[in-house]
């Protein structure tokens, strides 16, 4: 029998205090319980994360958003063990199907991150210790990724001689892709050999985040849209008064306003069916080919991440990492 403690969550319990606990069993699901471990519904990851993206605060209740239902127990990554109404176990699910695969972006020649990169590419840059790819590709297989594949372009023959023996710590099969010159974000998704008969997970190499890449994959499935795409939060304070005025009256003010977008994360992960849309050879970027996904009548999905999430594509943002981990707040 296993502990479930880890999956227990009180009814009172906010939607982010929730995700993390969630997160934090590795499982991505929590079951709602009373004082007395009396089951009063369950929620995933996924449930707490549609519910942000309709706009609903994280500081709101557990009980506002779980399924009350114990018929859904089934989609859950766990399976729950209920007698008289109260939990007796929580038992992980083996996950079915071929394992997803993985592409990584990494042919840029990170010229925001100048003088740093021009010598060393900049997802072969140090953070800790490991390189910003390698923290990816250790996650990524965490996440059951069987393959990897490395797209390069700048400088790809360092990224060969210092990740040559990278599938031994890393946990999975790496594959070096070179592009003889750049084709975008999307564009050199026409080099893997063949068409990955599972769901592919395409991203930048230049995040460091705190994301379960598991949670992307349970969330993309779990919609059955061709695509999902990853969203962070981006906040930005207007540095005036905002007014509100109809025709030339003033009808109200408001003092340095902030103001809330959803940005691309640069992350996705695809079903196979998308890379039809790639053409050999032809430069693409991924906010063209989600288009070609939509204008074919295809779902593209939002995953919001509310992990920590740095793109550390500018001096600014790398340096602010190196001082993180200098100072040990990650690793």
């Amino acid at each position: 029998m296993a502990d479930v403690r880890p999956y227990l969550i009180r009814p009172g319990d906010s939607l982010l205090d929730a995700l993390a606990r969630v997160n934090a069993n590795t499982r991505g699901a929590g079951v709602v319980v009373d004082g007395k471990r009396q089951v009063l519904g369950t929620i995933d990851d996924g449930d707490i994360r549609r519910a942000l993206m309709r706009g609903v605060e994280g500081t709101e209740p557990v009980s506002s958003v779980m399924a009350k239902r114990m018929t859904r127990v089934s989609r859950l990554p766990v399976e729950v063990v209920v007698a008289d109404g109260k939990l007796v176990d929580v038992v992980p699910r083996d996950p079915t199907g071929p394992p997803p695969v993985a592409m990584v972006m990494a042919g840029g020649r990170g010229k925001r991150l100048r003088p740093y990169t021009d010598k060393v590419p900049k997802p072969l840059l140090k953070v800790g210790r490991s390189t910003i790819i390698e923290r990816i590709m250790g996650d990524l297989a965490k996440a059951g990724v069987s393959e990897i594949s490395l797209s390069l372009n700048y400088k790809a023959k360092m990224f060969e001689q210092r990740l040559a023996h990278v599938e031994s710590h890393v946990g999975a099969a790496v594959h070096f892709l070179l592009e003889d010159e750049p084709l975008g974000t999307a564009g050199s998704l026409s080099l893997l050999p063949e068409k990955p008969k599972s769901d592919l997970l395409v991203t930048n190499a230049d995040i460091i985040t705190r994301l379960q890449y598991a949670r992307l994959f349970e969330f993309h499935r779990a919609h059955g849209g061709w695509a999902t795409m990853t969203a962070v939060e981006h906040v930005t304070q207007i540095p005036y008064g905002v007014l509100r005025t109809r025709g030339d009256r003033l009808t109200a003010q408001e003092e340095k306003p902030e103001v809330r977008v959803r940005c691309n994360a640069g992350m996705y992960v695809l079903k196979p069916e998308v890379l039809k849309l790639v053409k050999p050879g032809q430069y693409l970027d991924m906010p063209t080919l989600l288009d070609r996904v939509i204008d074919k009548g295809e779902d593209v999905h939002v995953f919001p991440v509310v992990e920590k999430w740095i793109d550390s594509g500018t001096p600014e943002e790398f340096e602010r990492v190196l001082i993180e981990f200098a100072t040990g707040e990650e690793e």
